[in-house]
């Protein structure tokens, strides 16, 4: 058993390669640099440079002619660290904390000669820049129609996928499509049914937005129609065995708006909030106005499908 759960509390920082790869870059020509890990290898700017994985410092020797420049870049938990603990509830700290596999590097440094620390940027969006959407939404707020009565609900776990696509530098269309539950653990796990009668709530969106970003943030805003599904169950005794059967159900579909904002962790990495407030309830093909909403968290990735150019310096 306790192998069992060290191996699931551990398995993507463990997967990590021994080093992580570091792009250098900088706006001034002829620029050569070494590592304090090979301090026999020069390499020429720009340059794509594999450093072993350490809780210590980056040591990076810069040199142009007679110019000589000295940059600390220090290390920090990488984003498969940080899914560890989020998936075992801080379990996987405790296992991997003296783990060098659990520490990595800026992706990419862009260096001033004159300056003694590295400017570390992300990738800066460019027109075309096409990017799928992976998350997993935790933390799930409901607020909905429970057919007696408005009330809300609270629980953990759903999916959810779509695309970003960049029309121009600046500004980028989006579409989700995603799932919501009230499950009462932010994990799958199995869990004992209630005794007696309990509830249970979820929700399918779609949504359409548009958004920007400043410096590490993104932000989002369009709409967006949800689906929402409430139901009471109860466990009976039948024949001597328990079954767990549907007294009562809920459904209604609902349009609104759809705000959303995420943290850039890391290149693809991110953590979100998702606010879907709808006015509007569709029932016998009419529109009624009420208020419900979903407000969640979301853990989320974001992966480059394609790239028209080289990348930018930000």
């Amino acid at each position: 058993m306790l192998v069992t759960v060290f191996l699931f509390s551990s398995c993507f920082t463990l997967m990590n390669k021994k080093t992580v790869r570091v792009n250098i870059y900088s706006d001034t020509d002829s620029i050569r640099v070494r590592t304090d890990r090979d301090t026999a290898q020069w390499y020429e700017l720009p340059a794509r440079v594999d450093v072993k994985r350490s809780r210590q410092e980056l040591l990076i020797t810069a040199r142009k002619d007679t110019v000589q420049n000295k940059i600390r870049i220090k290390s920090r938990s990488s984003s498969d660290f940080i899914l560890d603990i989020l998936l075992t509830d801080g379990m996987g700290y405790f296992i991997l904390r003296n783990n060098p596999k659990r520490y990595t590097y800026p992706k990419t440094v862009f260096i001033d000669l004159e300056h003694d620390k590295p400017v570390s940027y992300f990738p800066k969006p460019e027109k075309h820049l096409l990017n799928l959407k992976l998350s997993i939404p935790e933390g799930n707020h409901f607020y909905l129609n429970k057919g007696y009565k408005y009330g809300e609900s609270f629980g953990f776990l759903g999916a959810s996928y779509g695309f970003e696509y960049y029309f121009s530098d600046k500004y980028c269309i989006n579409m989700d499509f995603g799932a919501l539950t009230d499950f009462i653990t932010p994990i799958p796990a199995a869990v004992s049914l209630p005794d007696g009668d309990y509830s249970r709530s979820h929700a399918i969106y779609g949504d359409l937005q548009a958004g920007s970003d400043y410096k590490r943030i993104h932000y989002d805003a369009g709409f967006q129609f949800t689906k929402t599904v409430y139901y009471e169950r109860k466990t009976v005794e039948r024949f001597s065995k328990y079954m767990d059967t549907v007294s009562y159900s809920k459904r209604q579909n609902q349009i609104g708006l759809a705000l959303s904002s995420y943290l850039r962790l890391t290149k693809r990495f991110n953590i979100g909030l998702n606010y879907y407030p709808s006015f509007f309830v569709i029932e016998n093909r009419k529109l009624h106005p009420h208020y419900s909403h979903l407000l969640f968290l979301e853990i989320s990735f974001r992966i480059e499908v394609s790239r028209p150019s080289k990348i930018k310096i930000r």
